[in-house]
C-alpha cells in the first residue's frame, strides 16, 4: 500500500544528512530520517486518541516544518489528509471539516492563541494542538519507537498504485462558491510526483526547493517531487521581496513556485536585478495566465528557468506544461503565442479541446479543455451528482475554454464562466488582461461583463496600479487595447482600484468584483 509517507521514506534524502527541512522563520530543522521518526511518533498519537486507518484528518497551520510532520504522521497511520487554508476564513474551514467528516484537526498552536473562541468552541476535542518549536505539545516519547522496517527499502521504486485507496482530500479553490473535495487516490499523488520529477529532473546530486506561498495549495502539493528527489526544502512564511531575492542567492535555491501575480511583484522590486540566481534550475508559475512581456521580464531577470503547468484540483498541478525549453525556443523565435499557451499535453494523458457533447473539436476551434488519465481525481467527495456534471463522453472537463494549434500547445482562453457576451458577440476576458498587463502602469486587472442595455454586458476592465504609477486616462488605456484587439474586444469603460479582491492562493476574485455592478450575488454561480 503507498503513502505519502512513501515519498519521504523512499528518497535518497533519506541518510543523506545534508538533506533537510528547514524552517526558515522558526530557526528550526530535520534531516529526513528525523522527519520519518517524527513522523511515526505523529501517528502514534493518532492512534493514541483513536483514529482509525481511512479516517479523514485535517492541518490548520501557517507554513512551517510541523506541517510536514502532521502531514507525514497522518499518512503513516493510514488516515486521509486535508489541508485547510489559514487564509480562509474560520466559517469557510468549519464547513470544509464538516463536509470531509474530519475526526481529528491538527492546529498551530499560534491560530489557538489568536482564536476569538468561534474555532476553539465548534472544533472542541477535535483539536490536536502543534507548535512550530516542539512539533506537537505533548506525547513526544512516542518519537522513539517510530522508525519501521519500511526505511530498508529506501530509495527502492514505489508500488503499484491502487487507485481505489484515497490519501487526501483537496479543496478545489471556491472562486465561484463552497469548496468541493476532491479525492486524491495512491493512483492520482504517484502520477502527479512522478509526471513533475520527469519534467523537472535534478540535475545534481543535491537541490533546494524554496516554499513561499501557502503550503496547504500549489506551492506545497508541487514540493513533493522535490522530496522524493532528495532535495531539501526551505519553508518561508509569506512573500518579503527581499527575504525573497536574498534567500535564492544564499541557500542556492534550485527550484520554487510561485503564481505569476507574486513574480510581478518580485519583478517590479527595485533591487531584483542585485541578486545572483545561476543555482535555479526551475521556477515554476501556474494557477493564472502570466503576461507575456512579463514573462520574457522573468526569464531576463531570473534566467532560462521559467517552466509553467497547468493544472486543478480536480487534476493537479500537470495537465499540461509549457517546459523549459520551450520558454526559450519560443523567445529565440519571436513565437509569443507559444508562450500565451499552457503547454501541451503532459506525458501519459490525453488532453483535447471539447464541444458540450464530449466530441473532440478541430485543431484551432475553442472549446472545454478536457482529459483522460491517471492524474484525474477519483472523484467529488461524497457527490457522484458532481461528479457525473463535469464528466462526458470518456472526458474530464475542467471548466476552461481553450484552442489547441497544429503542434500540440494548448491556449487557455478564459473559464466557461466568465465569458462575456458583449453586442452579441463572445468576448474572452483573458485576451484583453493578456495585453492590459502589458502596460508600463498595470500590476494586475480583472475584465468582467457589467450589465448595459446598450451592449447587454458592458466590457469593463478593473485596474490595479503599479506601485508609485500615476493613473492612466481611461480612453489611453482603451487606445492601447484597441489597437491591438479591435474595437469589439476592447473596454468600453475602465475603473481603477488599490487592490483586487484574492483568494487564499492569490487568484483575483470576478464574483466579487461583479458584486457591485450585478443585483444577484453572481450570475454564473
Amino acid at each position: 500500500m503507498l503513502g505519502i509517507i512513501d515519498f519521504l521514506e523512499r528518497s535518497p534524502g533519506i541518510g543523506n544528512t545534508a538533506a533537510k527541512f528547514v524552517d526558515l522563520s522558526n530557526k528550526i530543522e530535520f534531516t529526513y530520517q528525523e522527519m520519518s521518526n517524527i513522523a511515526g511518533g505523529v501517528a502514534a498519537i493518532l492512534k493514541g486518541v483513536g483514529v482509525k486507518p481511512g479516517e479523514i484528518v485535517a492541518t490548520l497551520s501557517n507554513n512551517s516544518v510541523s506541517s510536514y510532520c502532521c502531514i507525514f504522521g497522518i499518512s503513516k497511520a493510514n488516515a486521509v489528509w486535508i489541508p485547510l487554508n489559514v487564509k480562509n476564513t474560520v466559517e469557510a474551514n468549519l464547513k470544509l471539516v464538516s463536509s470531509s467528516n474530519a475526526t481529528k484537526v491538527f492546529v498551530d498552536q499560534n491560530i489557538l492563541d489568536e482564536d476569538d473562541g468561534e474555532l476553539t468552541q465548534a472544533l472542541g476535542d477535535k483539536i490536536i494542538s502543534m507548535t512550530p518549536y516542539k512539533i506537537l505539545d505533548e506525547n513526544l516519547e512516542a518519537l522513539a519507537e517510530s522508525t519501521d522496517n519500511r526505511l530498508e527499502s529506501k530509495g527502492s521504486s514505489l508500488s503499484v498504485p491502487n487507485e481505489n485507496h484515497l490519501l487526501s482530500l483537496f479543496p478545489t479553490g471556491g472562486t465561484t462558491g463552497d469548496s468541493k473535495l476532491c479525492e486524491w487516490s495512491e493512483l492520482t499523488w504517484l502520477t502527479m510526483v512522478s509526471t513533475q520529477s520527469d519534467l523537472m529532473p535534478l540535475k545534481q546530486e543535491e537541490g533546494a526547493y524554496l516554499i513561499i506561498t501557502p503550503m496547504t495549495h500549489a506551492s506545497g502539493v508541487a514540493s513533493f517531487a522535490p522530496i522524493y528527489q532528495g532535495c531539501s526544502v526551505l519553508i518561508m512564511e509569506g512573500l518579503e521581496n527581499d527575504t525573497v531575492l536574498r534567500t535564492i542567492q544564499e541557500k542556492r535555491v534550485t527550484s520554487l513556485f510561485l503564481p505569476p501575480t507574486a513574480i510581478y511583484m518580485l519583478l517590479s522590486h527595485p533591487t531584483v536585478k542585485d541578486y545572483d540566481y545561476s543555482s535555479l534550475q526551475y521556477f515554476l508559475y501556474a494557477a493564472a495566465p502570466m503576461s507575456v512581456e512579463k514573462l520574457k521580464e522573468a526569464i531576463d531577470v531570473f534566467g532560462p528557468v521559467m517552466i509553467q503547468s497547468f493544472g486543478q484540483a480536480e487534476a493537479p498541478m500537470f495537465i499540461t506544461s509549457l517546459s523549459v525549453e520551450d520558454h526559450v525556443d519560443a523567445l529565440h523565435s519571436h513565437d509569443y503565442e507559444r508562450l500565451r499557451s499552457c503547454g501541451k499535453a503532459t506525458p501519459g494523458l490525453v488532453v483535447g479541446i471539447i464541444d458540450e457533447d464530449g466530441n473532440e473539436m478541430p485543431t484551432g476551434y475553442a472549446g472545454e479543455i478536457a482529459l483522460k488519465g491517471s492524474l484525474m481525481m477519483s472523484k467529488y467527495y461524497q457527490s457522484s451528482e458532481q461528479t457525473n456534471a463535469i464528466r462526458i463522453n470518456g472526458w474530464q472537463g475542467t471548466g476552461d475554454i481553450g484552442v489547441k494549434d497544429r503542434h500540440g500547445y494548448i491556449t487557455i482562453v478564459d473559464r466557461k464562466r466568465d465569458m462575456i457576451i458583449s453586442g452579441g458577440f463572445n468576448v474572452f476576458p483573458s485576451e484583453i488582461e493578456q495585453v492590459l498587463w502589458g502596460h508600463p502602469s498595470v500590476q494586475d486587472c480583472a475584465v468582467i461583463g457589467v450589465p448595459d442595455e446598450k451592449w447587454g454586458e458592458k466590457v469593463t476592465a478593473v485596474i490595479e496600479l503599479k506601485q508609485g504609477q500615476e493613473q492612466p486616462e481611461e480612453s489611453e488605456l482603451i487606445r492601447f487595447c484597441k489597437d491591438k484587439l479591435g474595437s469589439i474586444k476592447s473596454p468600453k469603460s475602465i475603473l481603477y482600484r488599490p487592490s483586487l479582491p484574492r483568494s487564499p492562493v492569490g487568484k483575483v476574485l470576478k464574483k466579487e468584483i461583479r458584486k457591485e455592478f450585478w443585483e444577484t450575488t453572481d450570475r454564473n454561480i
